[in-house]
């Protein structure tokens, strides 16, 4: 005798968790914790049945609104809705209740749902991209951004309603962070920087933190972004770049010259004028190509393409920071505010989602000639407002030669208002720092090497303009 098929066995059906949506609502409907939680997972979309999403619905109303949740509350939101008859009536409602006794399997049970709408997101994905891949007048660039902007919609799905650690864990945990903190001795607890200086101000860069990193055209932002970018990657931890305005091997040259004496000069314009430097340059060449630094250097990306490739970047290399060169340069079709509000809103998540420190570079507007001695604030910075609203730490960089302040002629400046030190011709000034100091952080640029070193302690080598590194 043949087995007797299933439904499931004689056609596909979309997956879909029908006891526990119902167990779901009984529980929002008879336990308030248990209604928060849930909440805080699902949308009205990740039902199945249309009379569970309009019943969800008229609860996220009642709950958004804060009104109390309970049966008659429920029917009388479903009715002002007219979306009663789709919720199957008020006696739907009454046997909902019934369905279960608590809502201690809340959280489990809602994350079964979300998977179950996840997979319907992917089968209605796939449909569509297969479709797409058929039209002979598909563009191929069009077809993989359509695909990869849907791919990021459901991956911010995932991550919706968790935490990594209760209030409970972080408590419990927090005597043993102090006693590692006070055990430290000083050493930084975070990301190197490659300057003693900044490691000292912020103990390196910590994950999960946005920093901005703002200055004036010309003033050194990428020169001072290869200095974070080598540190770590030196030690063999792995970051990431997205430069939108230089490329790869312009980068290449710029490390190079932050991790040798050479100048500028020579590695862009002029090479060596002698044969013995290309011994110096092999071994650094054969020293910093198995560094773990991972650029992608197209231009003008737009948002979700950056979320895109942040997250490979994590998934497949494991990055421990992002760095953006800069947050401007993000293309998009809304005004430059609207972009790189999101940019900046993007990038915070980020740092937060994939546990690194993420480094934007931005812009200042002109508004700081204005300004004495053309010092820069925050408030400078390009779209100000939502970058703000969005960093942790911002820091501005400053360097007073670049405006034809030298220390003989303007000792106001470098001793008085930025404190700078013997040996020092440059500083951050740090304008936000969430959760530490603020003040001026001291540098030194060197000008025809573009690149900057520790301050105070900086010392020139003997005939530095002729010995290479």
């Amino acid at each position: 005798m043949d087995k007797k098929l299933t439904l499931s066995e004689k056609g596909k059906i979309p997956p879909q968790a029908l006891d526990f949506e119902n167990a779901v609502l009984g529980a929002m409907l008879i336990d308030s914790s248990a209604l928060v939680t849930a909440m805080d997972i699902l949308r009205a979309e990740f039902f199945y049945l249309p009379k569970n999403e309009a019943v969800f619905k008229a609860m996220k109303s009642l709950h958004d609104s804060n009104f109390p949740i309970d049966l008659i509350t429920v029917s009388e939101k479903l009715k002002k809705l007219n979306l009663i008859d789709v919720a199957g009536g008020q006696m739907a409602i009454v046997k909902l209740s019934q369905e279960v006794a608590s809502g201690a399997n809340i959280q489990y049970h809602s994350r079964i749902i979300q998977q179950q709408y996840l997979k319907r997101e992917v089968i209605k994905l796939s449909s569509a991209a297969i479709s797409k891949a058929y039209q002979d007048d598909q563009d191929v660039f069009e077809l993989l951004d359509f695909v990869g902007q849907r791919v990021d919609a459901i991956n911010d799905v995932v991550s919706v309603g968790y935490s990594s650690d209760t209030w409970y864990d972080a408590m419990t945990a927090l005597p043993a962070r102090i006693e590692y903190l006070t055990n430290n001795e000083g050493k930084i607890t975070g990301l190197p920087t490659g300057l003693d200086a900044l490691d000292r101000h912020f103990s390196g860069w910590q994950p999960t933190d946005f920093i901005v990193i703002g200055a004036d055209s010309g003033m050194g932002k990428t020169a001072l972004a290869m200095e974070f970018i080598l540190a770590p990657a030196k030690q063999g931890t792995a970051v990431g770049m997205f430069s939108m305005e230089m490329s790869v091997q312009q980068l290449a040259i710029r490390a190079t010259a932050v991790e040798s004496n050479f100048h500028m000069n020579q590695l862009m314009r002029t090479g060596f004028e002698k044969p013995e430097y290309f011994e110096t340059l092999n071994i650094l060449v054969s020293e910093m190509r198995d560094y773990p630094i991972h650029i992608d250097d197209k231009p003008a990306l737009t948002v979700p393409e950056m979320k895109r490739k942040a997250r490979a970047l994590k998934r497949k290399h494991n990055i421990k920071l992002l760095v953006i060169d800069f947050l401007q340069m993000f293309s998009g079709d809304k005004e430059m505010r609207i972009n790189v509000g999101e940019a900046a809103r993007e990038c915070k998540n980020l740092a937060k989602e994939l546990n690194i420190p993420v480094i934007g570079l931005s812009q200042i507007s002109r508004e700081v000639r204005k300004s004495k001695y053309f010092l820069p604030k925050k408030y400078h910075l390009k779209e100000a407002s939502a970058i703000e609203e969005a960093a942790d730490i911002i820091g501005m960089l400053y360097r007073p030669s670049y405006y034809g302040y030298e220390y003989i002629d303007a000792r106001e400046l470098y001793d008085d208002i930025l404190g700078l030190q013997e040996g020092e011709n440059a500083a951050l000034l740090v304008e936000k720092n969430r959760n530490g100091s603020m003040g001026n952080v001291g540098l030194h640029y060197i000008e025809n090497k573009t690149k900057f070193t520790n301050g105070v302690d900086f010392t020139v080598p003997p005939n530095h303009e002729d010995v290479p590194y």
